[in-house]
């Protein structure tokens, strides 16, 4: 059971020695699983007839360095190839839009019709030096490619301005995005319906550029991840009390999906879920049921759970585990030592922000089918020792694969670093600075301002 961590101010990240990350977790008693033996992250995990030759995942991290028609440009090529120079046995693209009408930024990628050629070359590039450099620390199998396809919802642009596609009124994540109650619409059932079949267009188009699966992206507050907490979305098929009426057209896709691709069982349909977002009920996800709690609200995953084992059922055998709204706080998705621009410390020791989402996707793990495999996420805060830390979430079976988001902006190679028998370059490693995220907030094509010399000296 998860106790929030009131007793414990927030202190940053301090720890010289995996003795000391040890000591630090027993004072705060926070209950995770430190490994100083690192091999088992080298073993293959099959999800249906789909083989990932390592335990190591990249995480969806949004670049927005698209060209204006959605294309990746040099920068996304640049990106991907440090990736795929990095050991890891799934690459999980980030969120790409399913219109340019849904964009989070101009420079989003889309993909359409247009520019899948575009895409179909970045993955045969990447899938290439991905394999190379796979086959060169010993690994048998090929490197995997999953393509997260999003709408923004709530947090749209068209040409630059915030047009917020609402699927309910919520006063207080309008005000976190200064936007207005009159800006935007709320969408329709109609237009919901609508949606699906561009879902469905979109994955076909995943699988021609040279994809081995798609995400239909349900967190961090986009379009199906704010259905989900859909409960005053009244007289709507598509919200209400019922998790039934809030889950169709998530469920409803995917379903789609699995019937269009039933005779290609080598591509995979699956989802990064938020678990848990934190605001109080009746407006959040995963949390108790009850008046007047403040944030972060208590943890119920009761729903969640019944999601994901209905996911199960409709044949999705892998899962990306995730929780929070990065638009609303921050802390809950990425705990950091260092806030973005004008935003106070959060009111938690960071350790326990990251534990968790480690805790949420393990018990995600332990209540859902023992083939269904489970991704986690929030490694990368804890830096050089962030490998010692997968293998022992791994040993005892807290998730499948770990994925890291942050470190693959600072520090691509650190895969191939663990593989290698050493500990993470603490000299390469994220410090949580939040800057990555400060470009995000501005609209800025995203990367290390700390370890990358291309993102640097930006101002």
């Amino acid at each position: 059971m998860f106790v929030h961590p009131s007793s414990h101010a927030f202190e940053p990240f301090k720890y010289k020695t995996l003795e000391d990350l040890k000591n630090e977790l027993k004072r705060l008693s926070i209950s995770l699983p430190i490994s100083s033996i690192t091999e088992n992250l080298c073993e293959a995990i099959q999800s249906k007839h789909i083989i990932i030759p390592n335990r190591l995942s990249i995480q969806p991290m949004e670049g927005f360095d698209a060209t204006l028609n959605g294309s990746p440009s040099d920068l996304t090529f640049r990106r991907y190839k440090r990736y795929a120079k990095g050991g890891v046995g799934l690459i999980w693209f980030e969120a790409t839009a399913i219109s340019e009408d849904c964009r989070s930024n101009d420079h989003q990628l889309v993909l359409s019709e247009d520019n899948v050629q575009n895409f179909k070359q970045l993955t045969s590039l990447i899938r290439d030096q991905c394999d190379r450099t796979l086959k060169s620390l010993g690994f048998k199998n090929r490197c995997r490619l999953i393509l997260q396809l999003n709408h923004s919802g709530r947090y749209s642009k068209r040409k630059g301005h915030k047009y917020p596609i609402r699927t309910y009124h919520n006063d207080e994540l309008d005000n976190a995005i200064s936007v207005k109650r009159e800006e935007g619409v709320i969408i329709s059932d109609n237009e919901l319906k609508e949606i699906e079949e561009i879902w469905i267009n979109k994955a076909i188009l995943a699988k021609e550029a040279g994809f081995d699966g798609v995400d239909i992206k349900a967190c961090h507050g986009y379009l199906i991840s704010e259905l989900l907490s859909a409960r005053d979305r009244k007289d709507s098929k598509y919200g209400g009390k019922s998790l039934e009426n809030r889950s169709k057209l998530f469920l409803d896709i995917i379903s789609l999906l699995q019937n269009k691709f039933r005779k290609d069982s080598d591509f995979l349909i699956t989802s990064r879920v938020g678990v848990y977002d934190g605001i109080p009920y009746p407006k959040g996800f995963g949390v108790k049921r009850i008046a007047d709690q403040k944030f972060p609200a208590s943890i119920d995953l009761e729903e969640p759970v019944d999601l994901v084992n209905k996911l199960y059922e409709l044949d999705v055998k892998l899962l990306n585990i995730t929780a929070g709204n990065p638009h609303y706080v921050g802390h809950i998705t990425r705990p950091y030592d260092v806030p973005i621009k004008g935003v106070k410390l959060p009111q938690e020791h960071p350790l326990f922000s990251a534990y968790r989402i480690i805790y949420l996707a393990s018990v995600i793990k332990s209540l859902t089918p023992r083939d269904m495999i489970i991704i986690g996420s929030g490694y990368s805060y804890f830096r050089q020792f962030a490998g010692n830390l997968a293998a022992g979430v791994i040993q005892k079976g807290m998730a499948d694969i770990c994925g890291f988001g942050r470190m693959s902006f600072a520090n691509p190679e650190f895969a191939k670093q663990i593989f290698q028998g050493k500990t993470i370059d603490k000299a390469k490693s994220c410090i949580a600075c939040s800057k990555c995220s400060q470009f995000m907030r501005e609209g800025k094509s995203t990367g290390c301002a700390v370890r990358d010399p291309e993102y640097r000296n930006r101002e």
